[in-house]
């Protein structure tokens, strides 16, 4: 601001004038401040006047809010707003900030606000020399080979230096020497490229390390120098080649050693220097790999695998020692590794021939098996005995041939006995520890027929029933045999010999079955003994047999006879006794057992006084019989029945004629006097059948005794038991069938005198020793009876022997044991020779001359030879018996290089089995002539090498042995080579001296041809051909054809993409003339991964991406090195310029925004300073800004450069646009052209120019009387459009027109209402007051409502009776009729609504014949009453409730006393007369209610019409709205509660006269408008029905309290 002067309108214009100049000073040079200072200033160091220098005042720098920002520097600089300059702030580095870049400068903006002004200001920082020059490294470390010449050149890493100009300009300095020089070229791009001359020859012996220092120094003042120590190892050339301290390394290991296990260490050493020196070990043979492993650096041998003695039990290893020289030289050496045999493998067992089954009948000594023992361990180890478990078994093991072992048979074996026998052969070796392997062999007997068909008992009883069919199988006879198959098939035959019974019997031959051939009848034959022979199937077949009786079985087929049947009838003399014998009758049977014994029986209608003996057949009296019963006859009808099943019968009739005492009659003969002295009771039959039963008895008595007597008195030395142990009972059931077992018993049934008694008598019949067919006892076995009472295990008496009385025999036996004896001894001891290589046919030897066989068995005995590995080499001719080769056998690929070769033959024969072992030596030839492991070998020598070096050879291989493979070598003639060759007992060495000093310019490749011959006969040879290359020695470095190389490249190179391709030569050979290439450096250092280098063609690739932004050229040093193990390296340089393409999109950055912005801003506010920048050059980096949308308030002017401000183009209002989202865009001019975009969102500030106001101009609200103190009842919510502070509402309660404090609160934050007190209904109905709502802005606004809180009425009062000494008498004239009115119950309720509306009821204990009217309360009869009810009183108790929830109720009592028409009544004055006369409906009051309802609806509808005409006439001038809308119904619940919204409604209840009935009557409020705060008034007319329609709501809700009370008045 500048100071006033002059009048007010020329200071007015004067200060226009003048910032209308500073505008246009601004816009034209703002930002072209510029200052310099220099680097590392102190703080607080003056850089410059900027406020002045700017034009602005310092006074008004703080009004202003002056502030400096920079975008990358920080607080470098700070400006004291006191005095308003510049000055340092912190330390600055020149090198830091702008690194080597020649202008170093900090771009500075100075904003000031009201108004808005942005300055661009500029300071330079100046460079000092303050940095020396650094080398990478404070050592550098060269190899140089002594041999390299004077003039090499070896490119130096130069020193750098962080300042510019002169101050970076460097020069170099090496400390004094005679050997190097120090070289510094420029280039064309002023570059300066070091390097070190070799001055002098090198000598490694006289000098090995030359340390050098190079010093560099800069141009600056004071000079500045840096230095770095130079290390220079001479590298001495590879002429020395490796030797061990032995030629030969002898070494014991036993076999599974552990892997890892040391074998031996070798040492070799090298008298040269470096990795000339270095030594590296490995096999030079082909020694197995999974065997040993070497060590490369050490010389270390271990196991790398399983070493097995069984496999290889020496291992010739050929060593080779090679140095790192180029090209390498190596020693060789020959180590002898024996192995020692431990005990690793258990014997091996091999079952070769078994003669399986073995007939029972074999000899002792009867080859059963062969079985071969080998074990792979050699010694004691591999030393195997052979045993056999179980030790008691009838077999031994008999060792023949080596390891061979027979299994015979020691003893006799009986099949019956055991049939199989289970073997186990262990065989265990000598070793410590000891090992062992075992085989279970299986030995089954066949059988031969040595025992005859056996039946189980000597002779077996058959009980069969009489009267069989014809054919019918009665019995099975089965006769076993031990003997299995064959042997064991019998067969069955009846023997006639004695008689003949085929008529009746016959057997089955195979199964034994035998059937009856016709139908046995035992009254005709009671017994059939015979005997069936058994006979087997075997060679000779054996025979045994066995005696059958076949008892015939009595069965019910014969009816009882009575004897004496139709004798004279029998006559009784009465009278008798009871029990008196008249008559016997006498009944035979012609069957047997209970077949034959029989009962009698009286048919019951002859029974009368008679009775008869059940067994006897007695006829006699039940009574006594007197006189008076005489003279007459009776016929006596008597059943006589057997026992047989079923029982057969017959009848015979019995006449007895009473006579009395005095009657005479005379006797006949031949007819018994019955009823006179008694007859004799025992018969002659009867005696006779007394003494058979006494005689049998003592028979059985006597037989008994003697039994016993001769088991006690049995010796147990006697060869035949004639007793088959202990008897068992055999029974014959009640059917008549019989049980048996083994036992032979016979029945008879005897019948005792008793009725229902009965005895079984057996009789054991002895066992009958068997004979043999010849008539001598045969084989017998004794039956020891076990506790269960079974057989036990049989005991073989004794056997049949073989005679030996034959000379035969005896003979031939002597001859099997010499020829035991025989193959015992000399078995396998055959051996035969032949060469290998042999023809089809080539005669062996006669093998079974040899062996003692004759030709003529071998096909019967099944001679046969068996080889275990050696499949069909060879043959035997059954027809002569002469061994023959029989296919091509190679010694070589049988037997390798073991110097016995030998096939094993074993030859078996059967019948008897016997084995012969045969050996054929397979004898050599010379038919493998010496092999080279290559027809050519390579070998490569220096040619510094010095006569008399000895270089190994790899000798040839012979297949054969012996002579044929003892092998001498020859060298074709040469000037410079000679052959060594020494022959020892251990091992053979091979090798070739160089006798004169090798020329690689003269001759580079020298062959020779080297000979080895055997000692076969024919002579057989084999040749190598040697190709000795002479390798070069370097002396040659690598030179490129160009020394610098200029390349230009886009910086969109894609990778991959070539930059140049550089060629270097070396005119050296071989591995010195190959080259490699690689980049030495890059510069700048950090792009070392620019670039890569094709190692063998030169060619240099782009390796990352190229950025001209970042680096726009580069400076590759490259290095070409040849192979060789002292490499020679030349170098080059490769500049590299990077073009520009478009291809950086342009970067949009706001410095600073300005937000929010006020809405109430002034146009051409700066809102925000958009920086616009583009990392390409030229009219790629040229770039335009603008913006977007377009039709936005706000517009971009460019400032400085690419600084553009953001101002405000047009009016703000926050409450229409909130916030604005703006998109600046830049873009360039490159081609193709890129643009960038960034989004700005501008948030417009709040002013507070809105006041709080209500969704709503009023609120009624409806609370529940009785309500807690303090209860929320209502929430009110103002809204401000504004933001923050300014949207901040707070309310309360606006008391200008009346207090309502005590009554109602309102919370300023929440705008809660509550109400403080409990509201009641009945005293307060309406409460209307208005809260006011307040922002926090400044200055603050305010809005307000109106609220209108209606009290519901809740169900708290109880219902009151009115009138209660009115009602409580009535007196009732009889007689009335059924409804007649006798009173009325007035009650009344202080509540309103449903609350208030009244029910009445009568009490269950005083119906009788009364009832009330629901809602009227009137009480009537139910029925008439006559007068007989008269004078009598009854008292009538009413119940008054109201609807309420909860209801509540009273009660009412009416005394009605009864009054007969004929009693004088007299009347009391305050006494209503009930039963007259009705009381008129209608009263004074009702007349004035009426009058004042038909008045109010009269206004009412007046009121409404003029309302109407004056709504469509009234238009409202300003926008006020009148009503809230739409009124909403509301409606009274039937639970008292009220449901409303935010239309203004009121409810009043009234009740019909009949019951249940229910009407709501509704009124609704008109909307009454709100007043405008500012006081406006408005139109009259509007007011006016304002007015009206408030005083017609009045009016109304007076109407309805009217008709409310004039309900509960009159109902």
């Amino acid at each position: 601001m500048v100071a006033p002067w002059g009048d007010s309108s020329s200071v007015g214009r004067k200060q226009l004038l003048q910032l209308i100049v500073l505008h246009t000073a601004w816009l034209m040079g703002s930002g072209q401040l510029h200052y310099s200072v220099p680097e590392e200033s102190q703080h607080g160091t003056f850089v410059g006047r900027i406020a002045q220098d700017l034009g602005l005042e310092v006074d008004e720098l703080m009004p202003r809010m002056f502030r400096m920002e920079s975008e990358d520097h920080g607080d470098s600089f700070e400006v004291n707003v006191q005095n308003g300059i510049l000055f340092v702030n912190s330390r600055i580095d020149r090198e830091e900030l702008c690194a080597k870049s020649p202008l170093c400068s900090v771009h500075l903006e100075v904003i000031v606000d009201k108004p808005l002004r942005v300055f661009h200001v500029e300071v330079e920082i100046k460079d000092i020399n303050d940095n020396s020059p650094v080398f990478l490294a404070s050592k550098q470390s060269l190899s140089v080979a002594e041999s390299m010449l004077p003039g090499t050149r070896f490119p130096l890493k130069g020193a750098s230096d962080a300042d510019v100009g002169v101050n970076a300009q460097l020069k170099y300095k090496l400390n004094s020497t005679e050997y190097f020089v120090i070289e510094e070229k420029i280039n064309d791009q002023q570059s300066v490229s070091l390097a070190l001359v070799l001055n002098k020859p090198l000598d490694r012996e006289k000098i090995p390390v030359h340390r050098l220092v190079l010093t560099a120094t800069d141009g600056g003042q004071p000079e500045l120098t840096g230095t770095v120590h130079l290390e220079i190892t001479v590298m001495d050339a590879n002429d020395n080649a490796p030797v061990f301290n032995q030629s030969v390394y002898k070494v014991k290991l036993l076999e599974n050693v552990a892997d890892g296990t040391l074998v031996i260490h070798l040492n070799a050493t090298d008298l040269d220097e470096g990795t000339n020196k270095e030594i590296t070990y490995s096999f030079s043979n082909n020694v197995p790999s999974n065997i040993f492993s070497i060590q490369s650096d050490t010389g270390e041998i271990r196991v790398k695998g399983k070493v097995d003695f069984e496999d290889i039990n020496m291992y010739n290893v050929e060593i080779e020692a090679k140095d790192r020289g180029s090209p390498p030289l190596s020693g060789h050496c020959t180590i002898l590794i024996e192995i020692l045999d431990v005990n690793d493998n258990a014997p091996e067992m091999s079952l070769k021939s078994m003669l399986v089954p073995l007939p029972e009948d074999s000899s002792p000594g009867a080859v059963v098996a062969l079985i071969s023992i080998s074990d792979k361990d050699s010694g004691s180890n591999g030393q195997v005995s052979c045993s056999l478990w179980p030790t008691g078994l009838p077999f031994k093991l008999v060792p023949t041939f080596k390891n061979y072992y027979s299994l015979v048979l020691a003893e006799l074996v009986d099949r019956e006995q055991v049939a199989e026998y289970g073997l186990v052969v262990v065989a265990q070796d000598q070793g410590v520890p000891s090992l062992s392997a075992s085989s279970s062999l299986v030995v089954p007997i066949s059988d031969v027929n040595d025992n005859a068909p056996a039946f189980a008992q000597p002779f077996y009883t058959v009980f069969v029933k009489e009267n069989n069919p014809p054919g019918a199988h009665i019995f099975t006879m089965s006769a076993s045999d031990p003997d299995v198959a064959e042997n064991a098939l019998v067969s069955y035959w009846l023997d006639e010999k004695l008689w003949s019974l085929s008529s009746y019997i016959s057997v089955h031959s195979e199964s034994g079955k035998i059937y009856a051939l016709q139908s046995l009848d035992y009254e005709e034959m009671k017994l059939l003994e015979f005997q069936v022979r058994a006979k087997d199937a075997g060679l000779p077949s054996l025979c045994s047999n066995v005696t059958v009786q076949v008892f015939v079985v009595d069965d019910n087929d014969n009816d009882p006879t009575v004897s004496g049947q139709g004798e004279a009838p029998v006559k009784l003399v009465v009278p008798v006794m009871a029990g008196h014998l008249v008559s016997k009758i006498h009944a035979l049977d012609a069957d047997s057992g209970y077949n034959a014994w029989l009962r009698y029986e009286l048919h019951e209608l002859t029974s009368g006084p008679w009775q008869v003996g059940l067994y006897s057949g007695e006829i006699s009296t039940r009574r006594a019989l007197n006189e008076a019963e005489g003279s007459s006859s009776h016929s006596l009808l008597v059943l006589v029945k057997d026992h047989g099943k079923p029982p057969r019968s017959v009848t015979t009739t019995l006449s007895v004629s009473l006579v009395p005492n005095t009657q005479m009659f005379h006797d006949d003969v031949h007819l018994p006097r019955m009823g006179g002295g008694s007859g004799p009771l025992v018969d002659n039959v009867n005696i006779y059948l007394i003494i058979a039963i006494c005689s049998v008895s003592s028979l059985f008595l006597l037989a008994v005794i003697l039994y016993v007597v001769q088991r006690f008195h049995r010796q147990a030395e006697e060869t035949m038991v004639y007793g088959p142990g202990t008897a068992t009972l055999v029974c014959a059931s009640e059917v008549g069938s019989w049980s048996y077992s083994n036992r032979h018993s016979h029945i008879l049934a005897g019948v005792s005198g008793e009725a229902g008694a009965k005895s079984d008598l057996m009789v054991f019949s002895p066992n009958i020793p068997v004979f043999a067919e010849n008539g001598d006892v045969g084989i017998m076995t004794e039956v020891v009876p076990n506790s269960s009472g079974q057989r036990g295990i049989q005991r073989k008496i004794f056997d049949m022997v073989v005679p030996w009385r034959d000379y035969s025999v005896r003979k031939q036996l002597l001859q099997l044991v010499l020829l035991h004896t025989a193959w015992m001894v000399g078995s396998g001891q055959l051996h035969y020779s032949v060469p290998e290589e042999s023809q089809h046919g080539t005669f062996v030897g006669r093998i079974a001359q040899d062996l003692g066989l004759e030709v003529s068995e071998l096909v019967p005995r099944m001679f046969r030879i068996v080889s275990k590995e050696h499949k069909d080499y060879l043959e035997v001719n059954v027809q002569n018996g002469i061994l023959f080769v029989n296919s091509r056998m190679d010694r070589e690929e049988l037997c390798s290089k073991n110097p016995v070769c030998a096939i094993h033959l074993e030859v078996i024969v059967d019948n008897p089995m016997r084995i012969f072992h045969v050996d054929v030596e397979i004898a050599d030839i010379n038919d493998n002539a010496p092999v080279f492991s290559a027809s050519e070998e390579n070998l490569s020598i220096l040619e510094s090498r010095l006569a008399g070096s000895v270089f190994p050879l790899e000798g040839a291989l012979d297949a054969d042995v012996g002579t044929n493979a003892q092998l001498t070598y020859h060298l074709s003639p040469s000037d410079h080579f000679m052959l060594d060759f020494q022959r020892s007992s251990e091992d053979n060495s091979l090798g070739f001296v160089i006798t004169k000093p090798l020329d690689r310019e003269d001759i580079s490749v020298h062959r020779l041809l080297l000979t080895a011959t055997d000692g076969g006969q024919p002579v057989l040879t084999g040749t190598v051909q040697l190709v000795i290359t002479v390798l070069d020695v370097n002396d040659n470095p690598p030179v490129f054809n160009q020394s610098v190389y200029k390349v230009q490249m886009l910086e969109n190179a894609s990778l991959g993409t070539s930059v140049v391709k550089l060629n270097a030569t070396d005119v050296d050979d071989g591995i010195n003339r190959d080259i490699t290439y690689s980049i030495r450096s890059v510069i700048p250092p950090k792009s070392s991964t620019m670039f890569r280098i094709d190692p063998n063609t030169g060619q240099i690739l782009l390796n990352n991406e190229l950025d001209y932004e970042d680096t726009n050229s580069y400076e590759i040093r490259a290095e070409a090195t040849d192979k060789s193990a002292y490499p020679l390296s030349g170098h080059c340089k490769v500049l590299i310029e990077i073009l520009d393409v478009n291809d950086n999109i342009p970067e949009v950055s706001v410095t600073f925004l300005l937000v929010p912005v006020a809405e109430d801003s002034s146009l051409g506010t700066v809102v925000a300073s958009i920086s616009v920048s583009d990392r390409d050059s030229g009219v790629n980096g040229q770039v335009t800004c603008s913006l977007w949308p377009t039709v936005l308030p706000f517009k971009l002017v460019s400032t400085y450069k690419n600084y553009y401000s953001l101002v405000l183009a047009e009016s703000l209002d926050r409450e229409e646009m909130s916030e604005y989202r703006l998109v600046v865009t830049a873009q360039d001019q490159g081609t193709p052209s890129l643009s960038a975009s960034s989004s700005l969102v501008v948030p417009i500030g709040d002013v507070n120019d809105n006041a709080p106001a209500f969704p709503q101009p009023s609120y009624t609200v409806f609370v529940k009387e009785n309500n807690p103190p303090g209860a929320h009842v209502f929430t009110v919510s103002a809204l401000d459009p504004d933001l923050g502070e300014n949207a901040l509402v707070s309310y309360w309660l606006d008391e200008k027109l009346w207090s309502l404090s005590s009554y109602i609160s309102v919370h300023s934050e929440s705008g809660k209402v509550y109400a403080l007190q409990p509201l009641d209904y009945e005293e307060v109905k309406l409460l209307e007051f208005q809260v006011r709502a307040k922002d926090s802005g400044f200055p603050p606004l305010c809005g307000n409502v109106t609220i209108q809180v209606f009290v519901v009425d809740e169900n708290d009062n109880v219902p009151a009776v009115s009138r209660p000494e009115e009602v409580s008498l009535a007196l009732l004239v009889a007689p009335v009729l059924a409804g007649h009115v006798v009173g009325k119950v007035h009650a009344l309720d202080a509540d309103s609504g449903y609350n208030a509306w009244l029910r009445y009821e009568l009490h269950e204990a005083t119906r009788g014949p009364w009832r009330v009217g629901l809602y009227s309360g009137e009480i009537s009869t139910t029925r008439a009453l006559d007068e007989m009810e008269g004078s009598s009183s009854q008292s009538v108790l009413v119940l008054v409730k109201d609807h309420g929830k909860p209801a509540l109720s009273t009660t009412a009592t009416l005394s009605v006393s009864f009054v007969a028409s004929t009693q004088v009544i007299h009347r009391d004055a305050h006494l209503p007369r009930m039963g007259g006369s009705p009381k008129p409906l209608v009263d004074n009051v009702n007349v004035y209610l009426i009058v004042a309802i038909c008045s109010v609806s009269s206004l009412f509808l007046l009121v409404i019409i003029v309302y109407m005409a004056l709504r469509c006439q009234c238009q409202p001038k300003e926008p006020v709205m009148y009503g809230p809308g739409t009124a909403t119904l509301v409606c009274a619940s039937e639970v008292g509660s009220w449901s409303y919204s935010n239309r203004h409604s009121h409810i009043l209840a009234a009740a019909s006269g009949e019951p249940g009935a229910k009407n709501d009557l509704m009124v609704f409020s008109p909307g009454i408008p709100s007043i405008v705060e500012n006081g406006k008034q408005q139109d009259l007319l509007c007011a006016t029905v304002s007015a009206l329609s408030e005083l017609f709501y009045y009016a109304y809700l007076c109407y309805n309290i009217c008709v409310y009370n004039f309900h509960l008045f009159y109902f």
